[in-house]
Order: structure tokens, then sequence, then C-alpha cells
């Protein structure tokens, strides 16, 4: 055990296990959102240009949502093999996909060169783009609490996290950056491949750092000690069923109000309230903004005040804003729709996504954390994030542009992910080692991370 305490107290090791995560993070997310932003500005044209504006946005979006499909695939696949062999190579290996797949997608002709042909590949490649992600959050965020002390693992688990907004607001910036130096017409011809080729710039990097950093001190000791488990599919799904439900619900709320705060607002901004698209991905910007300096700020503050508070208030925050946020954006002000994105932002950003990798990863024995965390956050992702833009356009468009029944439909998600909060409690305390004999002890609130009082 004192090499174990060993490696989790050397600085360096720490330093290169966050850059390692936060690093690939930024890429994994770079790759996928640009996606996201990219269907709404031109696939619709360059993919689907036979089909009514309505029907090639609804399929554009419906391009996007395809990715989310094969995440909990690669949930399932990369978890298995994290449980198994290790975080740190199984990272190279989602990293590796992505970058192939982001690469290509660049490459693709549109519909025009190659008929039905260009639609079929991009979902294929897309597919890819999904099966990469759904390792990555499992993998970064036990990668980084394993290496983290106790009384530090929400801060150290926080930059990973930002990550997954410093990426999409840099593929924002790429995009303002053509938008503002291209035409509509440049754009839509070949300027929209351009932010996914510029990514193998910054996959090499990452995959420089990510072969840099050691294995997990916390999965190394379980190796060692012959704790890992033959079947951890099967035994994370029958010992711990309760924590993956948890998992699912948390995450579910986070899930609504980032693909809805990110993606959907795209499309409504633009087609409902008739702001221009550079105005839309300002607002992007700056939500992106405010959620990753949020998202380091609160996952600091978990370490001191628990997890389950912080999270409740987020979810709670976030029913508050299920109406407001359309008024606000129906001003088509956009100083004032700049000022909701922020809030939203804050909201999803610092209390819910921040201190997910320490919440999620405390439920769960090192045998199958990886495994555990990915099951639900994965399957909430497909569920209710990647559906949230088409649910959000179907249903506005079926009363009329009023947008009264998607927030109904946000609050409902987020009264599951407050209720999944009390289900899982407070976790703060648990020796990450030791999950299965803790998890159902009770620690009084008066005492530390260490045993000492706060």
């Amino acid at each position: 055990m004192s090499v174990i305490a060993g490696a989790r107290s050397d600085p360096a090791v720490l330093r290169r296990a966050i850059a390692a995560g936060f690093v690939g993070t930024v890429i994994e997310w770079y790759d996928f959102i640009i996606f996201g932003t990219v269907s709404v500005i031109a696939f619709s044209k360059v993919f689907y240009p036979e089909q009514t504006p309505f029907i090639a946005l609804l399929l554009s979006l419906g391009t996007f949502a395809v990715g989310f499909v094969a995440r909990p695939v690669g949930g399932i696949f990369f978890g298995y093999l994290g449980d198994r062999i290790g975080r740190r190579y199984t990272l190279i290996v989602t990293l590796t996909v992505m970058g192939i797949a982001t690469l290509l997608i660049g490459l693709l002709p549109g519909y025009q060169s190659i008929g039905d042909a260009a639609p079929t590949l991009l979902i294929i490649l897309r597919l890819l783009q999904g099966f990469s992600l759904g390792g990555e959050f499992g993998g970064v965020a036990t990668l980084l609490i394993e290496h983290a002390p106790k009384d530090r693992r929400g801060a150290v688990g926080g930059w990973a996290q930002a990550g997954g907004f410093v990426g999409p607001l840099l593929g924002t910036g790429v995009i303002l950056i053509l938008r503002a130096t291209l035409s509509d017409a440049e754009l839509v011809s070949w300027g929209w491949r351009l932010p996914f080729l510029l990514s193998i710039l910054l996959i090499l990097v990452s995959a420089y750092i990510r072969t840099h950093v050691t294995e997990s001190p916390e999965f190394e000791r379980a190796r060692a000690e012959k704790e890992l488990s033959k079947q951890p599919i099967r035994s994370v799904l029958m010992e711990y069923p309760k924590e993956i439900f948890c998992v699912f619900g948390m995450h579910a709320g986070n899930a609504i109000l980032f693909y809805t705060g990110l993606i959907f607002a795209v499309a409504y901004i633009t087609r409902n309230v008739g702001l221009s698209q550079n105005k839309a991905l300002w607002a992007n910007a700056v939500f992106l903004l405010a959620a990753a300096i949020a998202c380091i700020l609160v996952a600091r503050l978990s370490d001191r005040v628990g997890r389950k508070p912080i999270y409740l208030t987020g979810t709670i925050l976030g029913m508050g804003m299920a109406f407001p946020l359309f008024w606000l954006l129906d001003t088509g002000s956009l100083p004032i729709v700049l000022i909701a994105s922020a809030i939203m932002g804050t909201i999803e950003g610092g209390f819910l996504y921040g201190i997910q990798p320490s919440y999620f990863g405390e439920l769960f024995p090192t045998k199958f954390r990886y495994l555990g965390m990915s099951l639900g956050y994965q399957a909430a992702t497909v569920l209710v994030g990647a559906t949230a833009p088409i649910i959000g356009l179907l249903l506005i468009e079926s009363a009329g542009g009023s947008t009264w029944g998607f927030s109904l439909y946000l609050i409902a998600i987020l009264v599951l992910a407050a209720v999944s909060v009390l289900i899982a409690g407070e976790t703060m305390h648990r020796d990450i080692g030791r999950v299965d004999k803790e998890r159902n002890e009770s620690v009084p609130a008066s005492i530390g991370a260490e045993g000492a009082p706060i």
C-alpha cells in the first residue's frame, strides 16, 4: 500500500494524469461536438439537398443523434477493457478511433458527388465517433479520481469535465472564424471540412500526453491483490443495479440541459427567434465558457460541502429555468440571450457535470468502476441527451411554436435526476478502494475526508 500511496502523493504523476484527462477530453469533445454544430449549419445542404428545409434539418439532427446509439456499445466495450487491462491503454485506443473517424468525415464527399452513399458513410463515421466517446468519460473519470488524494477527488475530476466544455468552445471558435472569413457558399462547399481536418494536430498532442501517463495506482493495487473481476459486466449488473440507475438518472438531468443549451438552442435561436447563426454560435461560446469556469470552481467546492447538496441544487436550478430560458431567448435581444446562455452553462457545468467523476466514481468499487459509470452514463446520454434536440423540435412544431411542452419535459427529466441524487446519498467520505464494504455504512457529517473534523 505504501507504493500506491506514494504514487498518489507524487505531484508530477498527478499533473500528468490531469493533463492526459483534460487534453484528451478536449479533443474527444471537440471532434464530437463540431459534428453537431456543422450538422445545423451545413449538413442539411451537403448531405440532404433533395429534402425540404425542415426535413433536411431533422435528418441532420438525426444523423447527429445516431452517434449516440453507439455510445452504450462503446461504454460497455471500453468499460470491460478498462476494468480488465487498465485505464491508460484503453484511453489511448478511444482517442485513436475518434481521430480516424473525424479525419475521414473531413474528407467525405457530399451528396452531389456520390449520392446516397454520402449520408450512409457519414452515419457510419458518426457511429465510430460515438463508439469512441462511449469509452471516454468512464476512463478519464476513473483514471483521475484513482490518482487523486482522497480530499481532492472532486477538484481533480473537475478538470477532466472542464475539457468537455473547452473542446466544444474551441470548435465553436474555429467555426466562428470560418464564418467571419468565408461566405455561406464557401462554408457549405468546403469550409465545413476544416474543423474536422484541423483536429488531427490536436489529436497528436493528446496522444503524446496519454502515452506518458502512468496507470492508476488504485487499479494497480486491485490487480496486484487479485481483486479484478473476471466477469465485470455480469457482476456489476447483479451487484450494483441501484448505483447504475442513480448514474443514469443523475446524468439524464445533466444531458437534457447540455444538449438543450448547446445543440438545440442553435436550431431554436436561428429558426424560431430569427437570430443569425453567428449570434447563435456566440451564445454557444458563452454557455461553454461559463460552464468550464463553473465546472472547476464548484468541483473544488464539492470536496468541502459534499456531492449530494451541489447536485441536488443543480437539478432545482435547472427546473427553475425550464420556462424562463425560452422567455429570455424569445426576446431576440443578443445581450439577454447571452445572459440566458451563461446561466444555463453555470447550472449545467458547475452544479451537475463538474462533480460527476467524483460522485459517480465513488459509487463503484475499483474492479468495475470504469464499466459501472459507463453503463448508466451512456444509457442516459442516448435516451435523453441524443433525443433532446429532436424532441424539442417536434414538441415546439406540434404546438405551433409554443415551448411549454418542451419546458415540462425538461422539468420531468430533472425530477428524475433529483430523485436519483436522493437515492445515491453522499459519497465524498468513501475510501474508493473499499466501496464494497463502505457503501452501506453511515459516515458522520462532522468527519472530514481524512477522518478529521471539518
